[in-house]
């Protein structure tokens, strides 16, 4: 049989807890530990239409990137977005377990992914975590000499995704390339005093961007979800033995393109 304790145990072997920053709350945040689970929901956000796909799917545990009760919650209030998340994954008995920033710092988690996709070559955290050698937040290495705007055309095909935001001049060499999945303008100031050209990242600010530029670092916003949505992938390649049937989430970016 396996539990929802087993399939924690597995995702940690890659993605360890330890790695959770202190803000983060990653980690088992709802059901019964030693819950038999015989089908999985793989999912980036936990939201009422993937906690509903995953109760009418059957699921017995969901596994996602983003967590829930972020900034601590005194009260589940029915009829608020996230008091009836929590009643439907109770009421559905699914276990939820999320992995957020150590996904985001294992040494083959997001970032790392992000940065071999984009053609980052000898990547290494900008933000390394002590006592985790290689793990870390965000990636900086080298690409092949290219330009700001062909970079660009590069990370939307790479991501797969109609547009990106760019910030410097199109026309501006690059050779060292830095990437942080979803919101990491936080670490551009490293990115760029560690030589990085460009920074590749999402939910970028204005008066951010502006200031990046003209500190000497060009940005390129990919958006939040473009530069996270493989974690599906990389729970299914964690979990694909695990013994328990797994489902991907239909799930989609919060924004269109219109």
């Amino acid at each position: 049989m396996i539990t929802a304790r087993k399939i924690i145990d597995l995702i940690e072997k890659s993605a360890p807890i330890g790695l959770a920053y202190p803000w983060d709350n990653s980690g088992f945040l709802c059901g019964g530990i030693d819950k038999e689970v015989r089908k999985i929901y793989i999912t980036l956000d936990v939201d009422l239409y993937t906690v509903r796909e995953a109760a009418a799917l059957g699921a017995d545990m969901i596994v996602s990137h983003h967590p829930i009760m972020f900034g601590g919650i005194k009260k589940i209030e029915y009829g608020t977005p996230q008091g009836d998340v929590i009643r439907t994954l109770i009421k559905n008995d699914i276990a939820l377990y999320a992995s957020h920033t150590p996904l985001d710092c294992a040494a083959e988690g997001i970032n790392a992914a992000l940065a071999a996709r984009l053609g980052i070559s000898d990547a290494k955290p900008i933000e390394s975590c002590d006592g985790f050698p290689g793990c870390g937040l965000g990636r900086i290495g080298r690409i092949e000499k290219t330009t700001l705007g062909e970079f660009a055309e590069k990370v939307k095909t790479a991501l797969g995704t109609p547009f990106v935001r760019v910030c410097g001049e199109v026309d501006k060499p690059i050779i060292r390339a830095a990437v942080g999945g979803g919101a990491c303008d936080d670490l551009i100031p490293q990115a760029r005093a560690m030589g990085a050209d460009v920074m590749v990242t999402a939910d970028m600010k204005y008066h951010i961007s502006k200031d990046s530029v003209e500190s000497g670092i060009a940005v390129i916003d990919a958006g939040h979800y473009p530069t996270e949505a493989f974690a599906r992938e990389m729970f299914a390649d964690i979990l694909h033995d695990c013994g328990a049937e797994l489902v991907i989430s239909t799930g989609q970016d919060v924004f269109k393109i219109i």
